[in-house]
């Protein structure tokens, strides 16, 4: 027992230090904030995956303790949108490695609508120059932008989808294999994986027995690790024979069409089927791209039309039917070894003899936007508008002299290349890149998606401006919109208004683009009509005439302290003014009012008197020198006019409802007006 203690631990010494790395690393099931590392081994050992966001200082670690050649390791808790680099060993050694080349960066939020690249190839196993001259192809045309989605159509290994072919064709393939330390995959299997899969149970490449999809094993399943749970966005399918996942606003689906039988039982399409339906019942994401193996049409080095393409027809009048009826904007294929890229159709599902381009195409049109024909659609997925269909089964195998000529398809050719996709805001460009860098074709869909948001209406002040973005009351719309304040002769996302009344605006947004056009309207108020006017009334009191609102007197330009009452009663000869604040805040300053020589001081204080003095309830006022007094004003130390009235008989005036304090009794007499102040106790 000693002694195969010993041997064991012998070995996993020896493993730990001098590892042998067969495979990978490559990278699997990514999302905003996981990824999964897997690697193979040439002897047992634990796994350990050491990351972080700076490649001098790879601190974190995620790892499976079980001994295993094939690693499978999920790094959790990430940032989306962000670059990580990453060495993988177990928990004794790294092993070396280069980390500026191991390096992922995660999926940004789902649902953000971002800048996306997807390069698609599909039959590209092949092992040969082709297939690496469609990767430095696509390298050259995207330099250091990268892809941020990497499809595969499948067919992904020939001829059969081994093990052994999978690692000498893909993953061993020098000029090929240096992609797998930084571009995740996304694959869906083709017949020829499926050789492997059911190697007992198929014809020409598709399985005659109808098998549980469950019971789908082979290399390929052994291979990939796919998000079967939803963990990527979309709905799970608790399987890895097709599921989805999100991008940013792009939703896509990996489809199999390898799930039909020579039984004609069609289980495994129907249970493909019920899954799409949730998972598209459930899709908000601005564009969905299906993709599968065997395509619906296509007149290549497969001919859709021949009768024992018995996938290709399943797919076509099972499942295409029911992508069409939630709108999907595009499905692209491989198997056939040519590139062939349909028009904008819709309800085709039997023949080529079957198509009828005037009730099927929805845009006959090349759907090249430099040329003003690009495919445009509305930005719901509740009323079918067509989808463009694409077969590129060309990124490492091609046919001699295909027909092309399927009446569905804008564009066909012959050679090697793979697919490029381009999807920013409202706008996917697909282009064919050919594995000599030329871009054969190209199309665009445009979603008329553009959305104004209720503008509020807006108030100023009386001789005031206001800006409006209108950019800020936009969603949606392409990166060519344009703005026009209509009547007012100003364009661009912004605009300045100076109304002298309340007045309606209209805001017009084109998007060039797609065409699309919408308006809104707002209003803009004005707070108070007029600027506030001062009006003297009686015994020298002046006011202003609107009430409710905020004051400050001012005599000569200066603050008069605690005057702050719609009135006031001034003290002094001088030139005043009264600042009015409106509750929104606007504040305006009224007319000058000038009570210079105003007579304040006609009449000596002397020529009455006020007593008692200090006083309690009442005072008595009586005119020293024969003037006949008229009526009185009382008003307080702060200029606010608290009684107005005229003299009784006895002159008395009741106080006693008064706040003690300071007060001013203006009186009035045929010869003018006598101020005297006194003292209420």
């Amino acid at each position: 027992m000693k002694t195969l203690l010993l041997f064991c631990f012998s070995i996993l010494l020896f493993s730990s230090q001098s590892q042998t790395i067969l495979r990978g690393p490559y990278l699997q099931s990514v999302n905003h904030e996981s990824i999964v590392v897997k690697w193979r081994t040439a002897s047992l050992t634990n796994s350990r995956v050491w990351y972080g966001a700076d490649s001098t200082n790879l601190v974190a670690f995620a790892e499976e303790l079980p001994l295993t050649t094939e690693h499978e390791v999920k790094i959790s808790g990430l940032l989306p949108s962000t670059k990580y680099y990453y060495k993988i060993g177990n928990t004794n050694v790294i092993y070396p490695s280069l980390a500026a080349t191991h390096n992922f960066t995660t999926h940004p939020i789902p649902g953000t609508s971002v800048p996306t690249r997807v390069w698609a190839i599909g039959d590209f196993g092949r092992g040969n120059q082709g297939q690496i001259d469609c990767r430095t192809s696509f390298e050259n045309y995207s330099g250091p932008r990268g892809t941020d989605v990497w499809l595969w159509l499948g067919d992904n290994a020939y001829d059969s989808g081994t093990d052994e072919q999978y690692q000498s064709k893909v993953f061993g393939h020098a000029g090929f294999k240096e992609l797998f330390s930084y571009m995740p995959f996304y694959p869906s299997p083709g017949n020829h994986d499926y050789n492997s899969v059911w190697s007992e149970s198929t014809l020409l490449g598709i399985p005659y027995q109808n098998i549980d999809l469950e019971d789908h094993e082979g290399p390929y399943f052994d291979i990939v690790t796919v998000p079967e749970q939803g963990e990527c966005g979309g709905v799970a399918s608790n399987l890895e024979v097709f599921y989805s996942f999100d991008y940013g606003d792009v939703h896509f689906l990996s489809l199999n069409s390898e799930v039909f039988d020579f039984t004609f039982s069609y289980d495994g399409i129907n249970q493909m089927k019920d899954w799409i339906t949730q998972d598209l019942q459930q899709n908000t994401r601005k564009f969905t791209i299906a993709y599968f193996h065997q395509p619906p049409y296509t007149k290549g080095s497969h001919d859709s039309d021949d009768g024992y393409e018995l996938a290709m027809d399943a797919m076509r009048e099972k499942v295409v039917p029911l992508l069409e009826q939630f709108d999907m904007d595009l499905v692209v294929c491989g198997h056939s070894h040519v590139f062939e890229r349909s028009y904008l159709i819709k309800g085709h599902y039997g023949s080529s003899s079957d198509f009828n381009p005037a009730t099927m195409i929805l845009n006959g049109t090349n759907g090249n936007f430099a040329q003003g024909n690009a495919y445009i659609k509305d930005s719901t997925y509740t009323t079918p508008e067509g989808t463009v269909y694409v077969v590129c089964g060309n990124s490492g195998s091609s046919e001699s002299s295909p027909s092309l000529d399927h009446p569905v398809m804008s564009f066909g050719a012959g050679g090697m290349g793979s697919f490029v996709i381009d999807i920013e805001k409202n706008r996917l460009d697909g282009k064919y890149l050919t594995s000599e860098g030329l871009i054969a074709d190209e199309f665009t869909i445009l979603k008329k998606d553009m959305v104004l948001l209720p503008l509020p209406n807006l108030n100023i002040c009386i001789g005031s401006s206001i800006t409006v973005d209108g950019q800020n009351y936009v969603t949606g719309g392409s990166t060519n919109l344009q703005y026009e304040w209509v009547g007012t002769g100003q364009f661009g996302p912004t605009a300045s208004f100076s109304p002298t009344n309340t007045t309606t605006y209209t805001l017009k947004v084109t998007d060039v683009m797609t065409g699309q056009i919408e308006t809104i309207q707002f209003t803009i108020s004005i707070y108070g009509t007029e600027y506030p006017a001062i009006v003297e009334l009686i015994d020298g009191i002046i006011g202003v005439t609107e009430a409710g609102l905020e004051y400050q007197w001012l005599v000569d330009g200066q603050i008069i302290p605690f005057a702050n009452d719609q009135y006031y009663s001034p003290t002094t000869s001088g030139v005043y003014t009264c600042q009015v604040t409106y509750p929104n805040g606007c504040s305006y300053s009224s007319n000058e009012y000038n009570l210079l020589n105003a007579g304040l001081n006609d009449l000596h204080p002397d020529q009455v008197m006020v007593y008692p003095n200090p006083a309690e309830n009442v005072i008595n006022i009586i005119a020293t020198k024969g003037l006949k007094l008229d009526h009185f004003s009382l008003i307080d130390f702060n200029g606010k006019l608290v009684v107005q009235s005229s003299l009784n008989a006895n002159g008395q005036i009741d106080i006693s409802s008064l706040a003690s304090g300071l007060y001013f009794i203006n009186v009035s007499t045929a010869k003018g007006i006598i101020r005297v102040k006194f003292v209420k106790n």
